[in-house]
């Protein structure tokens, strides 16, 4: 077996892991209803927005700041898209687990 076949049933085996099917259920839950969709991705974009400010190394406003803050108790209290992003959470630590054994198993491991 090639290492393109290994790659394809590694991605079949994440597809059906748990954390990828909630995840994929919670956001086609999003994707179904026009006004949470929205309200997701202007958060998204807002909070992208302050990501690239932080990464140039400028300094974010405050207000800025403040109001991603108030974003996020909006987006936590409706229970759709805190079930997405805590599903998104699980996701990505199952990913990052996965980077590191690929690593650690070609010996590039970070130290």
């Amino acid at each position: 077996m090639n290492v393109y076949d290994q790659a394809n049933v590694l991605a079949k085996g994440i597809r059906d892991s748990e954390e990828y099917k909630i995840l994929k259920k919670n956001k086609d839950r999003i994707e179904a209803d026009g006004q949470l969709k929205k309200m997701f991705a202007e958060y998204r974009k807002q909070q992208f927005e302050l990501q690239k400010i932080h990464m140039t190394g400028r300094q974010v406003p405050e207000d800025k700041v403040k109001e991603l803050k108030k974003m996020q108790e909006i987006m936590f209290a409706n229970q759709v898209i805190r079930g997405f992003m805590e599903a998104e959470h699980r996701f990505a630590t199952m990913m990052a687990d996965i980077h590191k054994i690929l690593m650690d198993g070609l010996g590039l491991e970070e130290k």
